[in-house]
């Protein structure tokens, strides 16, 4: 478990975190969002005892990581922008790493396998690709089976399937009850694997809690709803309808208050022929009017 209570991170006059807390459990997929220079990366310096708050506290399995640091033994942490030592081979960074950790060496080979680069673990670092680094400081985090991983934009640089096996890997590693920290940028990922989000701006925490809360609370409840033309004149009567939008059949609708499955079922007893009914789950947009709102 980590837990944070009223961070503040100061340098000079400028606040970089502001009385920040943050509680997070085993086997739960937690994301930092937030523009450049929000204080997600503060945050996770923090909490990995780089760098010491000017108030507040971190505990990581109950223990002050600054004094205690055994905590790590049981972490995992994937730094944005992995700075591999380039003359050695992808393999033989695992090997160091895993020695240092303690982990068993056949722990390596399995790695290669799960991110797919055992045909190129004896090349040089030097000859990776930014996404190649990035699968072997993946699996370099990963080493030790860690109870708690910390990812700093972890999808830098990976291609679209590659992507596939990392979501793969981590909904994997939570359901073993793997706690897992990530900040990321790329909100579409955010939307397919995070249990939980949390919007830092300026410093300060503007929202914390599932995607679909996101949504809902900075764009309200939109449904899309594909259906003949019938359906403009049901609308038109239903007081909780606030607004709506038409292109062909396709149908834009703002509700007043979640009364989803009410509208449709008025749809269908109406003899509107309904395609398809969902909710508008445009997490850019969001994202984009709260850290604008802020």
């Amino acid at each position: 478990m980590i837990v944070s209570e009223g961070i503040t991170k100061k340098y000079g006059n400028r606040v970089v975190l502001n009385n920040f807390s943050l509680t997070i459990t085993r086997g739960e997929i937690v994301t930092l969002l937030g523009p450049n220079g929000a204080g997600k990366t503060t945050f996770v310096r923090i909490v990995l005892a780089l760098i010491r708050p000017s108030g507040g506290k971190i505990e990581i399995f109950g223990k002050d990581p600054f004094k205690d640091k055994s905590v790590f033994s049981r972490l995992g942490y994937v730094q944005e922008l992995p700075n591999l030592p380039p003359f050695l081979t992808g393999r033989q960074v695992l090997l160091l790493s895993a020695n240092i950790k303690g982990a068993r060496k056949d722990e390596v080979d399995e790695l290669l396998g799960v991110i797919g680069m055992v045909e190129n673990a004896d090349k040089q670092i030097s000859k990776y690709s930014k996404g190649m680094v990035q699968r072997i400081a993946i699996a370099e985090a990963l080493l030790g089976n860690p109870e708690i991983l910390i990812m700093d934009e972890p999808n830098i640089g990976i291609d679209p399937i590659f992507n596939l096996n990392v979501r793969s890997l981590l909904n994997k590693l939570k359901k073993s009850g793997t706690l897992i920290l990530m900040t990321s940028h790329d909100l579409e990922e955010v939307k397919k694997i995070a249990d939980r989000l949390i919007l830092i701006n300026k410093g300060n925490k503007m929202f914390e809690g599932s995607t679909e809360e996101l949504i809902k609370k900075f764009l309200g409840i939109r449904v899309i709803i594909e259906a003949d033309n019938n359906a403009k004149e049901i609308l038109d009567k239903l007081s909780y309808v606030e607004e709506y939008t038409a292109d062909g059949e396709k149908y834009y609708v703002k509700l007043r208050e979640d009364k989803r499955e009410d509208l449709l079922k008025e749809l269908v007893l109406n003899g509107v022929r309904v395609k398809s009914f969902y909710l508008d789950n445009d997490i850019e947009r969001a994202y984009e009017r709260a850290v604008s709102n802020a």
